[in-house]
């Protein structure tokens, strides 16, 4: 890791669950779904921690230990409580809406890049009134099978911004490894912050460029 008071970053990329919103809530509940339907033995929900940020097809692998043949179906159980209602528990972080607000004014452009489905990131922020805070919204497709992975939604927003010759002036703010690894993957710098999921162990192991504590932080080395 290193700092600098100085920075070229004029592409700022936020991830979204554990970055602008704390989205734990709806997940948590639609995770039980889950569990619920598949009746899985589940003793200790704090890992559902780790559960958020990644693909649903890993996560149900990983953890629930769901075979393969079942995740589109797991899939479609969590999804139909989050799409009902789950997805709109969410809380914007404090901070979030002054720092984006303070990069526009820069004449930053600003972009989401989430591994959520896209649809689902659109939906959110517009409920929340947000969506028009953002230059270009990308997320996964709805089965998970393209774009996806925290560096296909990266490359995805490069691309569609015309910035693969401007990686040098991109930034992805995260709040997990899964961030710091797709960043690096997609040749960008990564901003860890540890208002989220992750932990500033898990951030610098995996070796984020820089670590922030709050938004306000992220606003004072972005826009000093």
């Amino acid at each position: 890791m290193y700092d600098s008071y100085m920075n070229n970053y004029q592409y700022i990329l936020f991830d979204f669950d554990g970055t602008i919103f704390d989205t734990s809530e709806g997940i948590y509940k639609s995770f039980d779904k889950v569990v619920d339907y598949y009746k899985l033995n589940v003793p200790d929900k704090s890992v559902y921690n780790t559960m958020i940020g990644p693909p649903l097809r890993e996560s149900f692998s990983r953890v629930f230990k769901i075979p393969e043949e079942k995740l589109i179906e797991a899939m479609g159980v969590y999804r139909k409580y989050y799409s009902a209602s789950g997805m709109f528990e969410v809380q914007v972080y404090d901070g979030i809406i002054p720092l984006i607000n303070v990069l526009r004014k820069q004449g930053k452009a600003v972009c989401v890049a989430t591994s959520k489905p896209e649809i689902y990131a659109k939906q959110i922020l517009e409920r929340q009134n947000m969506l028009g805070l953002f230059d270009f919204v990308a997320g996964s497709d709805m089965e998970e099978a393209r774009r996806v992975n925290k560096v296909d939604v990266i490359r995805y927003v490069l691309d569609e911004m015309g910035l693969n010759d401007k990686k040098d002036e991109c930034v992805l703010i995260g709040d997990t490894h899964f961030d710091v690894v797709g960043a690096k993957a997609a040749g960008i710098d990564c901003i860890g912050i540890l208002y989220g999921f992750g932990s500033r162990q898990e951030l610098e192991s995996y070796g984020a460029t820089y670590i922030k504590k709050t938004p306000y932080d992220v606003q004072k080395f972005l826009c000093s």
